[in-house]
């Protein structure tokens, strides 16, 4: 009987050593695959993460990653191609939206860039001006293999997630993907966040209504 209780006890250690850990204060990290032209993508930012970001934004560290169900091949002449879900176009928006987050300052920032785009996706120039943000750089690395490689990169990571993405946008709180949170992000953002937040998050103090 000792040794059945050390055995699983054991397990338990292991299995909590395994997991993704937070305490309160942390900052839970949101991973968001998405697409330039998707609609279901421009849904999420437009109408969840942008609006709730001002909450968000005190426990969260968010990375955007715009790649979504695309695909590259290298270019012989150096650089890459790319073939996205909703055309070329979507290519060339996802370059912009990897620009324009790398050159933010920061994630705010960024994510006002990108949402922008959703709506408005050829006037880089004007959703900067409104981000804040200096253009002149996002347009180089647009124009060049600068973006093509931030893309690519953004490529290798969605096609090794596991389990492999089959919708978009892609939702991960704590490195973990979970099908509840994925479903319930899209029409619930906030509530999803601070279930998956650290203990006693102060801006999860207040009960968050349900619209899910």
């Amino acid at each position: 009987m000792r040794s059945l209780l050390l055995i699983c006890v054991f397990a338990l250690i292991c299995a909590v050593r395994g997991a993704p850990q937070t305490r309160a204060g942390d900052l839970m990290p949101l991973d968001v695959y998405y697409e330039s032209l998707c609609p279901d993508s421009r849904n999420f930012l437009v109408n969840q993460l942008n609006p709730s970001w001002a909450t968000l934004s005190t426990f969260t560290d968010l990375r955007l990653i715009p790649f979504g169900k695309a695909t590259f091949q290298p270019i012989t002449e150096g650089g890459w191609s790319f073939e996205c879900q909703h055309g070329p176009d979507e290519c060339t928006g996802n370059i912009l939206h990897a620009c324009g987050i790398k050159y933010s300052s920061t994630i705010t920032q960024a994510l006002n860039f990108t949402t922008c785009l959703m709506d408005l996706p050829t006037d880089g120039e004007l959703c900067a001006e409104l981000a804040g943000l200096d253009y002149a750089p996002i347009d180089i690395c647009q124009m060049s293999i600068e973006g093509q490689d931030l893309v690519h990169d953004h490529g290798v990571e969605t096609l090794n997630l596991e389990p492999t993405l089959f919708f978009v946008p892609w939702i991960i709180y704590n490195k973990v993907w979970d099908l509840s949170n994925q479903q319930d992000s899209l029409t619930n953002l906030t509530a999803v966040a601070c279930n998956n937040a650290p203990a006693n998050t102060p801006a999860c103090s207040v009960k968050i209504p349900s619209r899910i």
